[in-house]
């Protein structure tokens, strides 16, 4: 009843809002239009921007920019920080996050030597939302709180309700829906007191969202609807795709696929005409699922082969976003190292030369005054002393900050050689796979190849995707190790449980070598290991062992317990591993090895090594390797093992 009520209070709103909001956008035009006073007009500009940025992306660039150049020639600091945050908050809208994360910067820094508390909250949000698109929830939620902090001592309406709904939001991705049902409700409570409707539509969709999650299926349904009729200072049909391919899940989770079907439907025709990939990868994704369900095989895979090629291209971008992010971040904190340094030298450089005029002063008092003076000239002396004492103390600290600059820089160096190691394989090892896979399809498609052609060459396909997907792998599970938000989950695991997956997605490249695996496990035996991480582990070594394994050989795998501790051994009886890669592999530092043909000129990466040695260590175990050239490759995985305490009766 409550949500009804404020439906219906808010469907009256609503119209005159969206009036008042053209009005307002109207007036303001009129009055740039007219408008003869510099200072005025760049107030003018950046007012406009604001109110066309969700509206009209490209007048509001061509607003801001312009906005940004005339606060720069009349020299006024605070209206460019309000174009830079207009440019910032643009830029993420367009997903140019590098761009938007300097222009938010260079707003956020410019506000505090302003001490303008509105702007720097409207940057904190903006810089939350680039940590969002990171997937560093933790720092997104300080930067949002900080932003909702300003907003309460500003009394400010717009910021306190933005802020709630972006730290509900980032509560949701992280799983603490407690935490985001309760910031939802009170930026609900906050619209209510102030008799504002900021956002509501947001913020409902963010408690549908919830209520999804905790399987609250019917609750999430009339929270979706509710949102798509709600009011709020904003509607777009963006928005609106996003509710829709969200109230067609749960319609199907409700076991009503026909109404789901429709509703997602409706959100795909949306998405295609305005062009909202994301929304349409997630609508693709539930309209294959529900006609699935209902038995319409054809349109099923029609709208799950679309989702797939759509999602790979949203995957690849975002990923080519995240690390231009990344390495816009990079410079800027080396920019400032080094613009630190310089202003730390030019403060040295000016001590000096005061320190100099002042004894050059008192060189000639002393030579006028001659005895009279000479009391005065040792306590001069004296004080001489301790300002070079303490000259060299700064200049030690300069030094220090110097060296530690030189260290940051080298460390920036070997790790700018990674990437670009890492971006050279993946030009190179996964275009081939990609490559052959994309003609063979072809060739399928244009029924070229006839079923007994392909069936020849699909086993070779297999160890190529099987391939390409265990490099993809290795690369996305080392570079979410190296977030700030990654955490390892440890738990009481079997490794049968674990291993079995690992064998079954490797079974065919065993059989095209005709190798035999065995295994032998203690049963009822539990680990403490993360077991994503551990399948990484499994699959790398599992894959080395057939890929160096001779033809018709076989891979043996045990598991037994020394005290606390439980080993599983992999061994195969094949080429064996040589003594320049064990000796890389013991290196503490990580590095790409390089990577070796295997037995039928099997090519790998070099990564899987050395990720498999960097996630045993923060499973606080050890991973050991043994080889004998040409007899093969014994690889000791050692974990803690769970303790199981008897109930000792009395």
């Amino acid at each position: 009843m409550k949500h009804l009520t404020i439906s219906i209070c808010l469907f009256f709103i609503f119209p005159l809002s969206l009036l008042a909001q053209d009005s307002k956008i109207d007036s303001l035009e009129t009055a740039l239009f007219n408008s003869t006073n510099r200072g005025e007009e760049l107030d003018l500009l950046n007012k406009l921007t604001f109110e066309l940025r969700e509206k009209d992306i490209p007048r509001a660039i061509e607003l801001a920019e312009r906005a940004e150049a005339l606060a720069i020639d009349i020299r006024d600091s605070l209206q460019l920080a309000r174009a830079k945050g207009n440019l910032g908050w643009i830029n993420y809208r367009l997903g140019v996050w590098d761009k938007a994360f300097r222009y938010s910067r260079d707003a956020y820094m410019i506000g505090i030597g302003q001490n303008d508390q509105r702007e720097l909250a409207m940057t904190l949000n903006n810089l939350g939302a680039l940590y969002y698109q990171q997937r560093n929830y933790n720092e997104a939620i300080r930067k949002f709180k900080e932003a909702y902090e300003i907003g309460l001592k500003l009394e400010d309406p717009f910021i306190i309700i933005r802020s709630l709904n972006n730290i509900a939001l980032n509560y949701s991705k992280t799983e603490r829906l407690d935490s985001a049902l309760h910031y939802a409700k009170e930026a609900l409570r906050q619209n209510e007191a102030a008799g504002s409707i900021y956002f509501t539509s947001f913020t409902n969709r963010v408690i549908g969202d919830v209520y999804l999650a905790k399987g609250e299926v019917k609750e999430a349904i009339e929270i979706y609807e509710y949102s798509l009729e709600a009011a709020s200072h904003q509607k777009l049909q963006s928005f609106e795709a996003s509710i829709l391919h969200r109230l067609g899940k749960a319609y199907f989770k409700d076991g009503n696929p026909d109404k789901a079907i429709s509703i997602l439907e409706r959100g795909k025709e949306i998405s295609k005409e305005n062009g909202f990939q994301d929304e349409l990868a997630q609508t693709l994704k539930n309209l294959a699922e529900a006609y699935d369900y209902i038995g319409n095989v054809p349109l099923a895979f029609e709208n799950f082969k679309l989702f797939i090629e759509i999602n790979d291209s949203l995957d690849e971008k975002a990923d080519k976003d995240r690390l231009a992010l990344i390495q816009g971040m990079f410079e800027v904190e080396k920019s400032d190292a080094e613009v630190k340094y310089l202003k730390s030298e030019n403060k040295l450089q000016e001590l000096r030369i005061r320190n100099f005029r002042l004894l050059f002063f008192i060189l000639i008092i002393s030579a006028l005054l001659l005895g009279s003076l000479l009391i005065w000239l040792y306590m001069m002396n004296k004080k001489t002393k301790a300002i070079n004492k303490d000259l060299f103390e700064k200049q030690e600290k300069v030094n220090q900050q110097k060296a530690k600059l030189e260290l940051q820089s080298k460390e920036l160096n070997n790790s700018n050689k990674l990437k670009n190691k890492l971006f050279s394989i993946l030009g190179h090892d996964l275009k081939s796979p990609v490559s052959q896979l994309q003609s063979v399809l072809g060739l399928v498609n244009n029924q070229e190849l006839s079923r007994e052609e392909f069936s020849t060459i699909s086993h070779i396909l297999k160890r190529n995707v099987d391939s390409l997907y265990m490099v993809l792998d290795n690369i996305l599970s080392w570079s979410k190790s190296q977030m700030e938000s990654f955490k390892v989950q440890l738990s009481p695991t079997k490794l049968e449980a674990t291993l079995n997956p690992c064998i079954e997605l490797l079974q065919t490249q065993a059989l095209a070598k005709e190798l035999t695996i065995h295994t032998d496990l203690e049963s009822d035996v539990k680990v403490w290991a993360d077991q994503d991480l551990l399948q990484v582990i499994l699959r790398n070594i599992l894959s080395n062992a057939i890929k160096f394994s001779k033809k018709g050989s076989k891979i043996d795998i045990k598991s037994f317990s020394e005290g606390n501790q439980v080993i599983l051994e992999i061994r195969d009886y094949g080429i064996g591993m040589p003594a320049k890669i064990l000796e890389s592999f013991g290196s503490e530092q990580f590095s790409i090895l390089e990577s070796r043909p295997g037995t039928e000129k099997e090519k790998g990466t070099g990564l899987g090594l050395n990720i498999s040695k960097e996630f045993i260590v923060l499973m606080d175990g050890d991973l050991i390797f043994s080889s004998q050239k040409g007899k093969g490759t014994s690889a000791k995985i050692k974990l803690k093992k769970v303790q199981v305490i008897s109930e000792i009766k009395v």
